[in-house]
């Protein structure tokens, strides 16, 4: 007979990390539980234990310092795409996270839910790639600051330690002049999660060549994917079709495709090829002219 499932609701970060450290590899953070609880009824995951943070104060808050958007580990979805702060900041990440599956999905799922999961199937982390932000975790050695970019590993496989915990992520504020957008391309339903998903930023400089571009890839690899030597082919030339169409093919070419109910690799790869493109000329669209 199996032993049943424990639960803990630590009520500080410090206190969750102690019972994670204690636990080991044993105990699963739960937060919104929407991945979780899926994941549990299909037995892909067995834990011993489920260490809730959901009691944590100090998590939940969402504010702009230094130049940053600041987002608490269990702030909501639904918190994000709703804050006057973030549509104010940063409006395309309101927007990216108010294309997640439903209401009722994002009213449950929590920013350090989707970071720490490390679906390669969800929406925000390319964006928060794109937009070079930093993921703050808390472990029994103190604090640290992750970059998004080296964050996410694999599969459900990020750089956490087994006794750390997400608090909350850090995103830069673009320079005013930036256009910025995500696109997710969906091949079933509406609420279907991304067959291919590409954040692209653009700002232009006063001559109207490339100051900085932008782009980055998910849903289509085992991670969000982004080439700054792709990138790099815009800056200081002027944003025309030829100039698209190779960092689209750039990416298109280096992007190691998964195949799976939505979507062949080889359908991924022309899907990258199509979004990647119409991402830089929406993004192009959007920034204010210099």
């Amino acid at each position: 007979m199996s032993e049943p499932l424990r639960l803990f609701e630590p009520t500080s970060v410090e206190a969750a990390v102690g019972v994670l450290a204690a636990l080991g590899d044993d105990a699963k953070v739960v937060a919104g539980a929407t991945a979780l609880t899926l994941l549990y009824r299909q037995r892909l995951i067995a834990p011993g234990a489920l260490v809730s943070i959901g009691r944590i104060p100090g998590l939940d808050g969402i504010e702009v310092a230094d130049g940053e958007l600041h987002l608490g580990a269990l702030v909501t979805h639904r918190a994000v795409e709703l804050s006057p702060v973030v549509r104010s900041a940063i409006p395309v990440v309101a927007s990216t996270f108010g294309k997640v599956a439903n209401v009722r999905v994002r009213n449950a799922a929590t920013v350090g839910g989707v970071l720490a999961e490390s679906d390669y199937a969800s929406d925000p982390p390319a964006l928060f790639l794109a937009l070079d932000a930093v993921v703050d975790v808390q472990g029994p050695g103190g604090r640290r600051s992750i970059p998004v970019a080296e964050f996410f590993i694999a599969f459900y496989e990020t750089a956490l330690a087994h006794d750390e915990l997400v608090t909350g992520v850090r995103v830069p504020i673009p320079p005013a002049g930036t256009g910025a957008v995500y696109h997710k391309f969906v091949t079933r339903s509406s609420e279907d999660r991304p067959c291919v998903g590409v954040a692209g930023l653009v700002r232009l400089d006063a001559d109207g060549t490339v100051a900085d571009l932008r782009v980055a890839v998910g849903a289509a690899a085992e991670t969000p994917q982004r080439y700054r030597d792709a990138e790099a082919l815009a800056l200081g030339q002027r944003l025309d079709p030829d100039v698209i169409a190779r960092i689209a093919d750039a990416y298109a070419d280096r992007v190691d495709t998964l195949d799976d109910m939505r979507g062949s690799a080889w359908y991924r790869t022309e899907m990258v090829r199509v979004w990647v493109r119409r991402a830089i000329e929406s993004a192009a669209a959007t920034a204010p002219a210099p």
